[in-house]
């Protein structure tokens, strides 16, 4: 799968690594304004600051390597193609600097991840349809050379992305939102099987589409399981209800198995050598992600634990650890190269470990009373100085990443 000479993949890979710089050092700026409160001093509060800190890590960081995955598998590198490729990525990047001025501005839908309102979310709708265009000439270009099931293959998933910026314009409408958890505002179970799902399929659709040598788990088990998840969660879902309903606790009770199977699956294929640290890195985080999610929904813990910085750490450990881990893996076997050393590798995930459980901790003592809003508990302190000093650490690494990658592939 790795071709290194694809340019378009490694500039995608290469505003990814940038997007994730900026992303950490506002992560890093926000842990400071929460240590030290007088940092709020203008309009550009927390509050303004944390839509930006989240999309441009969901947006910028995380999805610029799935373009990267797109421009291989549609070998959007061809001469005819190449130009556009890099519009795309321009125009994308673009989008996500006028987001962030809108944030910082107050414009925002009000919806997690799902900010995007006026001219903002024209952009990105642009950046979207622009990348779908290129995909579009790219597959035109090349379905002769794909055989037959892997030409409607391509075609499939082309036809279903031409969906998504109808359907990011449709749910960033402060007038939809899907079925929340009426007892803590967060989503149900069944919410999270669901976007838990789209993950589980791309970690199996990884191995499968590189082409590795090997062979995943064998028998339609697999994917009979896979698909009776998909089949509870549209049906709890439409129950909807809360954290202390049956269906919405099987909801979750039904991610546990995958962090068996993952492993197990993945396994049976020839991983290159050079996706080792990662890939280790990933598996683990995806079964700390898994289980303490499935702790946290728990009654009892989830009512303690919502609003506070336990919740935090747990998007840290999805976002830090898991994705991150996910996406250098991605990046890794794309252009044949692992970003980073062992060493930094391993200082990143220490950090990421550093900063969730200061974050779980302090949300447990938060959940305990409030007292801490109006005074300085060493607990408190402690807490966010070690948050801030991962967060340094996340960000100086992110930066040297980003400068080797310019350095190595000029």
């Amino acid at each position: 799968m790795s071709k290194c000479g694809d340019d378009s993949v490694r500039d995608a890979c290469g505003h990814a690594l940038a997007w994730l710089a900026v992303a950490n050092g506002v992560g890093l700026w926000l842990a400071l304004m929460l240590w030290f409160p007088a940092l709020n001093h203008s309009e550009w509060s927390y509050g303004r600051w944390v839509p930006v800190h989240l999309n441009l890590q969901l947006y910028g960081w995380t999805s610029l390597p799935l373009i990267a995955w797109l421009f291989r598998l549609y070998k959007a590198d061809a001469e005819s193609v190449r130009p556009w490729t890099s519009a795309a990525l321009w125009a994308w990047s673009a989008s996500l600097v006028v987001g962030a001025a809108s944030w910082l501005s107050g414009m925002t839908s009000g919806k997690i991840f799902l900010d995007w309102t006026g001219g903002a979310l024209a952009s990105f709708l642009i950046a979207q349809v622009i990348l779908w265009v290129v995909l579009v000439a790219a597959w035109k270009r090349n379905q002769s050379t794909w055989d037959g099931k892997w030409r409607m293959g391509l075609l499939v998933v082309l036809m279903s992305l031409g969906m998504v910026p109808v359907s990011l314009w449709f749910a960033s409408s402060p007038a939809v939102y899907p079925p929340v958890d009426r007892s803590t505002g967060g989503p149900t179970g069944a919410s999270l099987l669901g976007s838990s799902l789209i993950v589980v399929g791309l970690m199996l659709a990884m191995p499968r589409v590189a082409r590795l040598a090997g062979h995943g788990i064998r028998g339609s088990w697999l994917w009979i399981y896979f698909g009776i998840s998909w089949l509870a969660f549209f049906i709890f879902e439409h129950i909807g209800g809360t954290h202390r309903d049956v269906c919405q606790l099987i909801s979750m009770a039904m991610l546990l198995p995958w962090v068996w199977i993952i492993p197990r699956d993945w396994s049976g294929y020839d991983w290159p050598t050079s996706s080792k640290s990662w890939r280790h890195a990933m598996i683990a985080w995806w079964g700390l992600l898994v289980l303490s999610g499935w702790l946290m929904y728990q009654p009892g813990v989830l009512d303690r634990v919502k609003f506070t910085q336990a919740l935090v750490g747990h998007s840290h450990l999805a976002m830090g650890g898991f994705t991150s881990s996910f996406c250098m893996l991605l990046m890794g076997l794309l252009t044949g190269s692992c970003v980073g050393s062992r060493w930094s590798v391993l200082i990143w995930n220490m950090a990421v470990l550093g900063m969730v459980i200061a974050l779980k901790i302090s949300g447990w003592f938060e959940g305990g009373g409030w007292s801490w809003m109006l005074e300085a508990p060493l607990w408190r302190e402690i807490g966010w100085g070690i948050r801030a000093g991962c967060g340094l650490v996340m960000w100086l690494i992110s930066v040297k990443w980003w400068l080797d990658w310019n350095q190595d592939h000029e």
